[in-house]
């Protein structure tokens, strides 16, 4: 999931799955986003990494739940991280033009922002290009019921405490469907469409401007970019060594410094297997390996955060939840409507 350039000419699915290879993640240093190559946001946990999916198409294609955005034609995609960043850029590649899709979770400022937000922005290279995009929010798993509305016209999911506003500039006329938003649009050369998912859970929904949605994607990238000049790293595979970095960073949960053991769940290392655990936890062994890691790269603050610099891991020694650092013994399984049955390494 940490891509370098990769290319693929119309990017298929078998039964709605995208090959594990091709995902790429993004992340606030909170939660994770995984993104396809063919502009399918297909896991995304809320308000936490360890949270339940919001869309989870990963695992369940049919009703799992996920945020496509792609060229309404053929298309060929490209794509890479903006140098130094956890910001990826895909290129989609059609007959009548070239457009780039820009994905980042926005990390928190000091001002008023969401809670959690992703944003989406569509960029036209040259030509013209018809793009269709596609939001199905399913809550807890896609086992608890979605209600999708307007406020201040602005469509918006909601179950219980957790609200998700889709905020669109340019990209067409919102359709509410049956659990779903969804909406066409053309970006010609020199356009630019904007898309923005905020996120609540247990507080106040902020529907965000277009100007502050731009300002924080702009804000993220500089952040990232200042976070890996810090780096200290030999002049031998700096980009292989600085990227390796970035993904490890995202999977350190930033309010408590705890480091989960991997972004996903229910991924099985075989088809019919039977190790398709719960990743989404602190190991204390394995987050040593990457403490060491980052602490030899300079990253002094991540070994002060609280779960490490005051000791409370070290009575657990094996395993903990990444949101509070108490032990976590209680195990569960989800029966899933489409369970998945591909999964292509």
């Amino acid at each position: 999931m940490t891509v370098a350039d990769s290319v693929h000419q119309a990017p298929g699915r078998v039964d709605g799955y995208a090959p594990l290879r091709e995902y790429a993640v993004i992340g606030d240093g909170r939660t994770a986003a995984l993104v396809a190559l063919d502009g399918s946001i297909d896991w995304l946990c809320l308000p936490d990494l360890d949270s339940p999916s919001v869309f989870g198409a990963l695992v369940d294609a049919g009703t799992g739940g996920e945020f496509t955005l792609c060229p309404d034609s053929t298309f060929e995609a490209k794509r890479r991280y903006l140098p130094g960043t956890n910001v990826l850029e895909t290129t989609f590649r059609t007959d009548g033009g070239v457009v780039r899709v820009i994905d980042a979770m926005t990390l928190p400022g000091k001002d008023l922002s969401p809670q959690r937000e992703v944003v989406r922005a569509v960029e036209a290279v040259s030509g013209s290009v018809p793009m269709r995009w596609r939001l199905t929010p399913r809550f807890g798993f896609g086992m608890r019921s979605t209600r999708i509305g307007l406020r201040a016209g602005v469509p918006v999911a909601t179950h219980g405490a957790d609200a998700m506003a889709v905020c669109s500039w340019d990209a067409g006329e919102p359709r509410i469907g049956e659990g779903s938003i969804s909406g066409y649009f053309d970006v010609t050369a020199g356009g630019r469409a904007l898309f923005a998912l905020s996120v609540s859970h247990q507080e106040p929904l902020i529907i965000p401007s277009r100007t502050n949605v731009e300002s924080r994607l702009a804000t993220t990238g500089a952040e990232w970019r200042k976070w890996s000049d810090n780096l200290r790293h030999g002049t031998e595979w700096r980009d292989a060594v600085v990227r390796g970095a970035l993904a490890l960073k995202l999977l350190v949960h930033a309010p408590s410094g705890a480091i989960a053991a991997a972004a996903t769940t229910s991924l099985p290392e075989e088809i019919g297997g039977a190790r398709n655990w719960d990743y989404r936890f602190c190991w204390v062994r394995d987050s040593a390996f990457v403490l060491n890691a980052l602490l030899r790269l300079g990253c002094v603050e991540e070994g002060r955060e609280p779960i490490w610099a005051n000791g409370i891991a070290a009575p657990f020694g094996e395993i903990s939840t990444i949101v509070d650092p108490v032990p976590w013994v209680l195990a569960w399984s989800l029966k899933l409507l489409t369970p998945i049955i591909h999964a292509a390494a």
